[in-house]
């Protein structure tokens, strides 16, 4: 009877062990990493310090990713919102890195952009100037870390729809 239960308890821990064993490896598996995704509404602040009554403004970016093109929409302003400006943005994402084109509609002016997806903000940095503007300013943030925006887009709704970029854009698909 002892020769039993001690069978029973050495098969019941046998079990338990290679079950254990099972599960280490299934967790040991490599995870693949998710596809980085510029898809959503980022923004960043622009508040004068020195005059906190005035109010902030800032630059916010809509963009649509559909595949590893890159599509979407700016607005930008001023403290005080003493100007505006706002534009298009068409790219291509390399992992975590899209390289944009920035087009203002204020004075038709295209930057090239560097934009790098590190944790959840997005780094954007102007790297150079594609079309040099008229003689108005454009307002595109030029090195700025950007928060992932609350605000929905219509380019983030339009994506939720399943559209591409060329149907967000307004462009007649192939």
């Amino acid at each position: 009877m002892a020769i039993q239960r001690f069978a029973v308890k050495a098969s019941a821990i046998s079990l338990i062990v290679s079950c254990a064993g099972l599960v280490g490896c299934a967790f040991n598996q490599p995870m693949q990493a998710a596809k980085p995704d510029f898809t959503g509404g980022w923004s960043v602040k622009w508040c004068d310090r020195t005059n906190p009554a005035l109010e902030c403004g800032g630059f916010d970016v809509a963009l649509v990713q559909d595949g590893e093109r890159i599509c979407g929409d700016f607005g930008g302003a001023l403290v005080n919102l003493r100007q505006i400006d706002e534009g298009s943005i068409v790219g291509t994402a390399v992992g975590d890195t899209a390289i944009l084109a920035v087009e203002s509609f204020r004075n038709g002016s295209i930057a090239l952009v560097r934009a790098t997806l590190k944790g959840s903000d997005l780094h954007w940095k102007q790297v150079d100037n594609v079309r040099r503007g008229e003689t108005d300013i454009a307002i595109i943030a030029a090195d700025e870390v950007l928060v992932r925006s609350l605000e929905a887009s219509s380019q983030t709704d339009a994506k939720k729809r399943g559209q591409s970029c060329d149907a967000v854009l307004g462009r007649k698909e192939n």
